[in-house]
């Protein structure tokens, strides 16, 4: 497909309510050479494949059922507990607010995408944390990443 990025196939894991998103998510995943996806239907399944697997990413929605997005990435940072601490985490919301966004970055997600997204929108974050990571930070017991500089096109 034109327009679709070529990344590394790194072992992904989808957590969301939805069977259909998680099926979308994987058909725009494997359009760009992501081969090894995971699944999970809500947080604490996630925190289960997470431990086992180890991915190299992770998509999460903030609703999720049994835990929660928000207690699912506060446990993920927790270096003390987690089994991948630094793991990316790309965070999809339908409804994003400022505060939930401001709070699910304090948390430690890298990239936020307002539900419904576009493949493009979604390769766009997947090109941030895989090409363009941003180094962690210790704030009490989470590692969170560190704020992108704001480019100079930004700043204009």
């Amino acid at each position: 497909m034109i327009g679709a990025p070529k990344l590394p196939d790194l072992a992904t894991l989808v957590v969301d309510d939805s069977l259909y998103i998680r099926r979308i998510l994987r058909d725009m995943l494997l359009r760009v050479g992501i081969r090894r996806v995971l699944e999970a239907p809500d947080g604490a399944e996630a925190l289960g494949v997470l431990a086992e697997s180890k991915p190299d990413l992770v998509i999460l929605d903030w609703d999720l059922a049994i835990l929660s997005g928000e207690e699912f990435i506060r446990l993920t940072r927790d270096f003390s507990t987690s089994p991948c601490p630094t793991v990316p985490l790309i965070l999809m919301l339908a409804q994003p607010r400022k505060d939930r966004v401001e709070r699910a970055v304090r948390l430690g997600v890298n990239e936020v995408i307002a539900k419904p997204f576009s493949p493009k929108t979604l390769w766009s974050r997947l090109d941030e944390v895989i090409n363009r990571p941003r180094p962690y930070t210790r704030v009490k017991s989470l590692l969170i990443p560190q704020a992108r500089k704001p480019s100079n096109a930004l700043a204009a």
